[in-house]
This record gives C-alpha cells, sequence and structure tokens, in this order.
C-alpha cells in the first residue's frame, strides 16, 4: 500500500470516528388530548436522547403512565435543559385553563430511559 493512501485512509477514519457520538441527552414531555380536551392531561418530564422518534416516546409514556393508554392524540415536547421543560409546561398549562380546559398534571417520575 501507499504511504499516502494509508495516511490518507487513517486520516478519513479518524474524522468518522470523531463525529461518531452519542445520542445527546434530551428532556421531554407528554400531552394528551390537546386539541379539545375535555381533560388535557401532561406527563411529567422525564430523560430520553435523540436516537428515539415520536412514535416510541408515545409507545413508552402510555406503557409508563396508565392515563395515557386510551389518549389518541398525543404529541411529545422536546427541550434541552430541565428549566426549559419545567417552565413549558408551567405555560402550557396555564394557556388549557384560560381555554376552559381542565387540565391534569402528572407528577410521578417513571424511572430513566435505558
Amino acid at each position: 500500500m501507499h504511504p499516502r493512501a494509508f495516511v490518507l485512509g487513517l486520516s478519513l477514519m479518524g474524522g468518522i470516528i470523531s463525529f461518531a457520538q452519542p445520542p445527546a441527552r434530551v428532556l421531554a414531555y407528554a400531552v394528551g388530548n390537546w386539541r379539545n380536551g375535555p381533560v388535557v392531561t401532561i406527563t411529567p418530564l422525564f430523560e430520553t436522547n435523540e436516537a428515539f422518534t415520536t412514535p416510541q416516546l408515545i409507545a413508552r409514556v402510555k406503557q409508563e403512565h396508565a392515563a395515557f393508554r386510551t389518549i389518541d392524540d398525543i404529541d411529545i415536547l422536546r427541550f434541552a435543559t430541565e428549566e426549559e421543560g419545567l417552565d413549558s409546561r408551567t405555560t402550557l398549562k396555564r394557556k388549557y385553563l384560560s381555554r376552559g380546559l381542565e387540565v391534569q398534571m402528572l407528577e410521578d417520575r417513571p424511572a430513566k430511559a435505558p
């Protein structure tokens, strides 16, 4: 093998390896019946990572929270920090209450993501 080709191959491999990082930590919460209620349900923040898709997170929420098992209208909101997520939950609750909808805030914290 030519030395230049070998050095080029090592450089390319080093560049690829440097970009291969584990998925970033993400905090999220789910909102159920968010369009029209009658009771909007909001989970506590939970830890996940950017590798999980919305359908995967919805399945997790349905498994971990009995209140979500019969809800079809679910959205997942994601955040980089706990402060952002907690502020968003509080703001969202106020918005739904101002629309005259009942809001159920689930407060139990399920286990961390595997």
